[in-house]
């Protein structure tokens, strides 16, 4: 891959790179060219004005105060000085040798411990407590614990969000609302009640059923539909606390449940009809049009390319394949490079900017790049860092 002038990568990183590694410098340098030198392991840049490879870090590096410096194949390596009786070097490490601090280093009280006595920790709340009572805290956050008291309520009626209840107590309150689920409070007659049924013993799951139709607070009942109180001690007034069930069912509305019957051919074909249903086999017998929805054949590729058909939907593939055909006639092509001129304008006469731009090598077929514009919906610009052999390079243009 060449790149035929500069490039600018606008302050964005350069990430992943390796510099190009030879065993021997490149010919014909240009001044602040790089490579890696493979046989001496390290980087060189040509410094045009005496013709010369520098390597990288050519500059002078003297050890300071503890320091020692050495070069070697144009490679300095700093290293500590260590006396080797207090301080050593080991596996890369400085580290202090076994003796290397003496018992006259260390001044009198310089290390000393603390013991923690007893009865140093305490904890106040564990102490005798209060039968049914335990040590704990309910309010949010951490903080100081209290005594929270256990209640033995069956019936939960003294139940807090600062107390706890017994596991038995739990039990039998649980046990006590489950047997109360789904049971069955007998017939209801929508005719002659005024309000639902239900008061202060009905639970949230007791049910009646309509034995005679009839409105109670202006919620419509058949023969059979079902009254589900959906809270306890549900109000007989409000249709919002309870749950009703329709079993018998009239002629089905946009907004009510019910029965249907099936719409014709000719019904669904009109498609006017609100009030039926329209089955598999009618709707595939309504067809769409330019003036009516409904369903539709796929054109074949011979439709597609001839575009007379106007009652068949045209598919992904089909296009792509005419679209292909239409962008091979909207393509041009032709070389650029006469030895001597940098930039070319290159006229394609597609009267647009929306096209595509190749550059690659004549002999090769390689693509490369090169500084490319739009000056004109009509041309392209080209330019080169270096002036392109006769014809070197090949230019395609294609329309979008």
């Amino acid at each position: 891959m060449k790149f035929l002038n500069n490039v600018d990568l606008d302050k964005n990183q350069l990430l992943q790179v390796v510099i190009h590694s030879a065993a021997v410098a490149p010919g014909s340098p240009v001044d602040g060219q790089i490579y890696y030198n493979t046989a001496t392991a390290q980087y060189y840049y040509y410094r045009a004005s005496d013709t010369t490879w520098v390597p990288f870090g050519g500059g002078n590096i003297i050890g300071g105060d503890g320091l020692a410096e050495s070069t070697v194949a144009g490679i300095t390596t700093l290293s500590v000085n260590v006396d080797g009786v207090g301080l050593e070097i080991s596996a890369d490490i400085v580290r202090l040798k076994d003796l290397g601090v003496t018992a006259a280093k260390l001044a009198n009280n310089a290390v000393t411990t603390v013991k923690v006595t007893d009865k140093n920790i305490t904890f106040a709340k564990i102490q005798d407590i209060p039968t049914m009572t335990v040590i704990g805290r309910v309010a949010a956050g951490s903080g100081v614990p209290s005594a929270i008291a256990i209640i033995n309520d069956n019936t939960m009626a003294s139940a807090l969000a600062t107390n706890l209840a017994t596991a038995g107590s739990i039990k039998a309150y649980v046990d006590s609302r489950i047997t109360e689920l789904g049971s069955l409070q007998g017939a209801f007659n929508a005719t002659t009640a005024t309000n639902f049924p239900g008061g202060a013993a009905t639970f949230k799951g007791h049910y009646w059923y309509v034995t005679v139709a009839g409105t109670v607070q202006s919620v419509v009942m058949n023969v059979g539909d079902v009254l589900i109180a959906n809270k306890d001690n549900p109000s007989v007034t409000l249709a919002a606390d309870w749950i009703f069930l329709e079993s018998n069912r009239d002629q089905a509305t946009t907004t009510i449940l019910g029965v249907v019957s099936l719409a014709t051919a000719v019904e669904v074909q009109t498609g006017t009809d609100t009030s039926k249903v329209v089955t598999p086999s009618t709707l595939s017998q309504r067809t769409a049009t330019t003036t009516r929805t409904g369903l539709a054949a796929l054109a074949t590729q011979a439709e597609v390319t001839a575009g007379t058909d106007n009652s068949k939907i045209v598919t992904p593939l089909t296009l792509k394949t005419v679209l292909d055909a239409a962008l091979v006639a909207s393509g041009f092509a032709t070389n650029v490079g006469d030895a001597s001129a940098l930039t070319y304008v290159v006229t394609h006469s597609f009267g647009t900017k929306d096209i595509v731009i190749e550059l690659f090598d004549a002999t090769t077929g390689a693509t490369v790049y090169a500084d490319v514009t739009r000056p004109t919906v009509n041309t392209v610009g080209i330019a080169f860092a270096k002036a392109p052999a006769l014809n070197a390079f090949r230019v395609t243009v294609k329309k979008n």
